[in-house]
C-alpha cells in the first residue's frame, strides 16, 4: 500500500502545482495549457484505483 499513498501524493501534488500556476499566472495561453492537463484528472483517478486493487493484498478462500 505504500506504493499506492506515494503515487496518490505524488498525483495530488502535480493538481496543487495547477492551481497554484492558474491562479498566479493570468495569460489566457497558460490557462489553456492547464486545463488540458486538468482534462486527465478523471483518467488518473481512474488508473489510481486500478492501482490500488492490483497492489492490494489477495484473500485466500481460508479468509473469506
Amino acid at each position: 500500500m505504500q506504493e499506492y499513498k506515494q503515487y496518490v501524493q505524488a498525483i495530488n501534488k502535480i493538481y496543487e502545482c495547477l492551481n497554484i500556476m492558474k491562479a498566479k499566472w493570468d495569460d489566457q495561453d497558460n490557462h489553456n495549457y492547464i486545463e488540458s492537463i486538468e482534462e486527465y484528472k478523471q483518467i488518473v483517478i481512474k488508473y489510481a484505483e486500478a492501482f490500488k486493487v492490483a497492489i492490494s493484498p489477495k484473500k485466500t478462500e481460508a479468509e473469506e
